[in-house]
């Protein structure tokens, strides 16, 4: 039985990134043709926030956070032991600043390396040093995984990379129909609390439709350092009633079930888990149009809408054009199942398990 193993920052969190790989471990060990690992670069929690399978066994190289640099490169050679002692054969990075120790640990060894994406190829190029560590990888790792084919096409066209690349979506659950479900004048928001996901462009807009809609709440659901911004906010503009921050939850879908438009401000997205889910639970969305993800999953005017980046006005409008006409809102509710085909486990898994068939082949699975 050949093993793979998902390597992580640190598989504690509670992001989509962290959700994603735990989703795809668990539905590739469930199949019984691979023995299946997690391991964590370190792990700032004693508890998972997403469970593992049974079957899948967790790791973690150290207990100490380590900001990308020259740190890591005493981390290397403890890898490269992790991978000799448990007879690695793919070990695959969900994040593509690890492949700067992937492929130096593996170097002589069975192992093959395989990077997958979780932003986009755009926003790697903007930061310096993720900008290196593609540079340096692109050109090293076995297989690429990127989670739009905008991005699989940018990987090509910028970085030349043309072959053992493919486009997987992250997986979703089963889908389920909300119909019947009764819900609250909400509009939600899920996701850590951190300036990538455009919190001050959420205050900008929260202000301006809640004024104007007393009878409108906005639940606002994680935590991260832009709390005090929000909570700032709420005081300034007396919206203690209406700007709700929940914290962290264990459960999203009580939320979810009872919202009725989903609303995402990002400055940037790899393949938002969010907006997914929201089609789930038949949430109408409006979103940023920034670079990758969303373009993917809203069709404008369809199921939702798809706002110019950062303009917070346009976003508005749109937000007030579904939240005062209810049979809008039920018209684009009744059209988020639409080509959800593709982001389900099932679809996705079998996506995975032709990847590791490059590698293996299937006979040897």
């Amino acid at each position: 039985m050949k093993t793979i193993c998902f390597f992580s920052g640190d598989i504690t969190r509670g992001g989509g990134t962290e959700r994603a790989a735990v989703t795809v471990a668990g539905g590739l060990a469930a199949q019984n043709r691979y023995r299946i690992l997690i391991l964590s670069l370190t792990e700032q929690s004693e508890e998972l926030f997403f469970p593992l399978h049974e079957s899948v066994e967790h790791f973690a190289l150290g207990d100490r956070w380590l900001k990308p640099g020259p740190g890591y490169l005493k981390v290397i050679p403890k890898l490269r032991r992790f991978l000799k002692e448990r007879a690695i054969d793919v070990i695959v990075d969900i994040d593509i600043v690890l492949d700067v120790l992937s492929v130096p640990a593996s170097k002589g060894l069975k192992t093959k390396v395989v990077s997958w994406e979780h932003f986009n190829c755009d926003y790697e190029l903007k930061s310096l040093y993720r900008h290196f560590i593609l540079k340096y990888s692109v050109k090293r790792t076995d297989y690429v995984v990127t989670l739009t084919e905008r991005d699989r096409s940018s990987y090509e066209t910028r970085l030349g990379r043309k072959r053992n690349i493919s486009v997987v979506s992250n997986p979703i659950p089963e889908a389920v129909r909300e119909d019947g479900t009764e819900r609250e004048n909400w509009l939600i928001t899920v996701g850590n609390l951190v300036p990538v996901k455009g919190l001050d462009y959420l205050g900008q807009v929260a202000v301006d439709v809640l004024k104007k809609h007393p009878d409108w709440k906005w639940m606002v659901v994680g935590e991260g350092e832009e709390r005090a911004y929000l909570e700032k906010l709420i005081l300034a503009n007396d919206l203690q009633e209406q700007l709700v921050l929940t914290g962290r939850v264990s459960d999203v879908v009580p939320y979810l079930r009872k919202a009725k438009i989903y609303v995402l401000t990002s400055r940037r997205e790899g393949l938002p888990m969010c907006l997914l889910e929201a089609k789930l639970y038949m949430l109408p969305a409006v979103s940023f149009d920034v670079a990758t993800g969303p373009a993917e999953i809203i069709e404008d005017g369809v199921n939702g809408y798809l706002v110019e980046p950062y303009n917070c006005r346009a976003m508005a409008d749109k937000l007030e054009t579904l939240m005062e006409n209810e049979a809008l809102w039920e018209q684009l509710s009744g059209n988020t199942h639409r080509n959800l085909e593709q982001f389900q486990t099932e679809n996705v898994l079998k996506n995975w398990n032709r990847i590791m068939d490059v590698f293996f082949g299937a006979a040897d699975v």
